[in-house]
């Protein structure tokens, strides 16, 4: 290793950044015996360009000749930022061998104390350029754009010459569905239809299946160890800046998820004819709230039945008051400060008070006890804390639980000693339990959504939206009317996905609440199922696939125009409701066998 080093030394200034790559992908191969897999996902220490895509499909790396087109572009790239890493989610989804790589370079990186974090974002230029990369080529961290690279011309929906606060202004007050990028939705659904893979167990286990599980755990070690068996130390802190859905959330399994304003979370595979993917959201979704002692824990399983089966829309304020986010920090130009922050943090190993206690003759050393274990990661969480509005143990951001010192009035700010200072429109900070719809919808629906069966939940909900006509015109039933139109609005989401699917996932829900259940054993069920699915011969999955449908999101147009276009959904499942679906057909899907 240490030859390594000194070769890279005297090499590195005089190689191009192509044949540097190429050269230490040989050199980590061989002394590290890392997959091949790996190095679908670059790495780089230098400010050269990756080679990324210009809007004629040409290459814009500096070391490629000129006009030729790009054979590589990968879904994520990896770069330094001073003593942290920085994970660029370049695509909305990965490849099976990017999906695979990304975990080896996750797991090797939370292992390293020679760094302090490992950082997850899709890139700022997404909000602005409607998902457009190719006027960042060099994949260069936030705060280096904005202040060392060159002005570049108009474009996305308000531009780029404006500040960020405005950025974020506008983004807040008219930009809703406009340029919010999917951060990840996994893998391409449909891409693994066309390989063929899904007519093979054996190949999707291997390079999807599993691939999805050990990122999982990979991202999920740096915040629980029991969970992975290699030496995690340092934390990963995800910003996701727009959608995430379904197999993506297998990113915001770190230690920190940091919600934007654009920050949403929606489960779309019953659209596809699929459940749940092998990310372990069978387990999560039944405790949601559980981890930070939140109120919505009081309705943590009907929640995630909202979520899971209803195609229901978690935004920002709703991920953090269930836990799925564990901070919100409002603007997405955050990332540019706590970038530059991570960059100047000690790394890991630097992290340390107290000095290794001597070792007397004749003593055995105790490697394993670390004595500024305490003090580990703790500069890196009260940075975050710092720059985030709160969080979702309620704390405000100089990590102080204020409950007691909350005016009467509205429970969210703080008590004026002088109330006549301060009005209450002008008082910014908040500190009380923010409002989240999605769990408001959990507790009114609480009943409904927790009947054993799919039939009777959705039965229930249609009850409620009958007493819409009972309700409508009359004066104080406004509540009454909007909670029986969001009923039908829920059964209506319902009803477009596939039956064989909704019934699958209601009852991997039901085994994942179990309390012997843990989330490796979810994971498990989760990939077996999802692989019938996925293998079923003129199954939902397939109908689909075929169909050229998507799954209803809307996308813009073109960057220059804020109209905006909604893909077609596909219903022509093989059962035409869900009483359809047998109790053998299911247990066929979800059976441990």
């Amino acid at each position: 290793m240490e030859a390594y080093r000194k070769a890279a030394s005297r090499l590195s200034p005089k190689l191009s950044p192509s044949a540097l790559a190429q050269l230490g992908n040989s050199m980590e191969q061989a002394l590290t015996d890392a997959p091949s897999s790996v190095y679908s996902i670059p790495e780089s220490v230098r400010h050269d360009s990756f080679v990324l895509p210009n809007k004629d499909g040409t290459t814009s790396h500096p070391f490629e000749e000129a006009g030729s087109e790009v054979k590589s572009n990968p879904g994520a790239a990896i770069r330094s930022i001073g003593n942290s890493r920085r994970v660029f989610l370049l695509n909305s989804s990965l490849s099976p061998v990017e999906l695979d790589g990304l975990s080896y370079r996750i797991r090797a990186l939370a292992s390293n104390d020679a760094i302090n974090s490992i950082l997850v974002a899709n890139p700022l230029e997404d909000a602005e350029s409607n998902c457009d990369m190719s006027e960042n080529t060099t994949c260069l961290s936030s705060f280096m754009e904005e202040g060392e690279s060159p002005s570049r011309g108009a474009g996305g929906p308000w531009g780029k010459h404006l500040s960020n606060s405005m950025k974020t202004l506008l983004h807040e007050n008219y930009g809703e569905g406009l340029a919010v990028p999917i951060v990840s939705s996994g893998y391409d659904a449909r891409g693994i239809y066309e390989s063929g893979m899904h007519k093979h167990l054996d190949q999707l286990e291997r390079e999807l299946m599993v691939p999805l599980i050990s990122l999982s755990k990979a991202v999920r070690g740096s915040y629980d160890e029991t969970i992975n068996s290699s030496p995690s130390k340092v934390p990963l802190i995800s910003i996701p800046n727009g959608l995430t859905s379904d197999s993506g959330y297998a990113l915001l399994l770190g230690s920190y998820v940091l919600a934007t304003h654009s920050t949403s979370l929606k489960i779309l595979n019953p659209l596809r004819g699929l459940a749940f993917d092998p990310v372990g959201l069978s387990y999560l979704l039944p405790r949601l709230g559980w981890e930070f002692g939140q109120t919505s824990r009081e309705y943590s399983k009907a929640c995630g039945v909202l979520l899971a089966l209803t195609g229901y829309e978690a935004n920002a304020e709703d991920m953090v008051a269930t836990g799925l986010a564990t901070h919100y920090i409002g603007s997405p130009y955050k990332l540019n400060i706590l970038e530059r922050g991570l960059s100047e943090l000690n790394s890991y190993a630097g992290q340390a008070l107290r000095p290794k206690p001597k070792t007397l003759h004749g003593r055995e050393q105790d490697d394993a006890y670390d004595v500024n274990e305490e003090f580990r990661n703790v500069a890196v969480g009260n940075l975050i804390q710092h720059i985030s509005e709160y969080d979702a143990a309620g704390a405000d951001e100089y990590g102080c639980y204020l409950q007691d010192d909350l005016d009467e009035e509205t429970g969210l700010f703080l008590k004026d000693k002088d109330p006549s200072i301060t009005l209450a429109e002008e008082r910014i900070q908040m500190y009380g339990e923010v409002f989240s719809e999605f769990v408001s919808w959990g507790a009114t629906f609480q009943d409904a959504l927790l009947e054993p069966t799919v039939e009777g939940i959705i039965a229930r909900l249609e009850e409620i939206a009958a007493t819409k006509a009972e309700f409508e015109g009359k004066s104080g039933c406004e509540e009454d009317v909007m909670v029986a139109e969001q009923a039908e609005s829920l059964v209506s989401s319902i009803q477009q996905r596939s039956p064989l699917a909704l019934r699958t996932m209601h009852r991997l829900l039901q085994q994942g609440a179990e309390s012997d259940e843990t989330l490796e054993s979810c994971m498990e069920r989760e990939k077996k199922s999802q692989m019938r699915l996925f293998a079923k011969e003129d199954g939902d999955f397939v109908r689909w696939a075929e169909s050229g449908k998507g799954v209803g999101l809307a996308g813009m147009k073109s960057i220059a125009s804020i109209s905006k276009e909604k893909e077609e959904t596909f219903t022509n499942w093989n059962h035409a409701s869900v009483k359809e679906v047998t109790n053998d057909e299911v247990e066929e899907i979800v059976s441990d066998a």
